[in-house]
């Protein structure tokens, strides 16, 4: 069994991520950015209106200049995306991110794994999927990754800290020099589990009190129906112009 922790901290903004994995749970650690890519200024609608479009926008054009600092092209997202829920919108992103570096995409959005993230986000902590996982039967559950955040403005801004600004230098108070383990451990944690069985996501974001949880579980085969599945976000223009 391997398991990770990380926290951060500045000022109002935390983040904190955790993971077990009974299988090799291998993140894409060579993707990690060279140096932290920190946010920048917003605008004053995400001041007056933090989860409004003209913000959700904004935290898109952010991004997407971060992922053009990687070289990497923006992110292929479906029409109305910033309309859509702060769980579906991660779901999309998560599996964006993971495309280019081959990994398999998470197959959807399970409910139970969405109540599980809500419980963590209320307690303003990692969610910790682990005693669903040992109620499994028949099967396999090979491991979890964990996300919080407290702080930011609205679910993308938390998904970009993860993302891009979470080395050494950053918040995260778990990379105290280049190289630490925790570096990154956010990021990691989306890029999670390259093999294995059956990705599946719960997420939660706490309208009025800015707390953003989000997990990711791997288990033998698909344990949970699915709220929303990749597979609608593809149809939907997920991916494709």
């Amino acid at each position: 069994m391997r398991r990770a922790l990380a926290a951060a901290a500045l000022a109002a903004v935390v983040l904190g991520a955790c993971g077990v994995a009974l299988a090799a749970a291998a993140a894409a650690e060579h993707a990690d950015p060279a140096a932290n890519i920190p946010l920048g200024r917003l605008p004053r609608s995400c001041q007056r209106d933090p989860h409004g479009a003209g913000c959700e926008n904004a935290s898109v054009r952010a991004l997407d200049g971060a992922r053009a600092k990687l070289g990497l092209g923006p992110y292929l997202l479906p029409p109305h995306f910033v309309a859509l829920a702060p769980a579906r919108q991660w779901l999309i992103l998560s599996n964006l991110d993971r495309r280019p570096y081959g990994l398999r995409p998470i197959a959807g959005l399970a409910p139970a794994l969405n109540d599980v993230a809500k419980q963590g986000a209320l307690a303003r902590r990692d969610p910790d999927p682990w005693p669903l996982l040992q109620s499994l039967h028949n099967q396999a559950a090979l491991g979890f990754a964990s996300n919080w955040a407290g702080g930011q403005p609205n679910a993308l801004i938390a998904y970009y800290s993860w993302m891009y600004d979470d080395g050494y230098g950053s918040p995260n108070i778990d990379c105290p020099a280049p190289g630490a383990a925790g570096c990154w451990g956010h990021r990691h944690d989306i890029l999670a589990f390259a093999q294995g069985g059956a990705l599946s996501m719960g997420a939660a974001a706490i309208s009025g009190s800015d707390s953003y949880a989000l997990t990711i579980v791997d288990t033998q085969r698909p344990a949970w129906p699915y709220s929303y599945r990749w597979a609608q976000a593809l149809r939907d223009g997920a991916g494709s112009r």
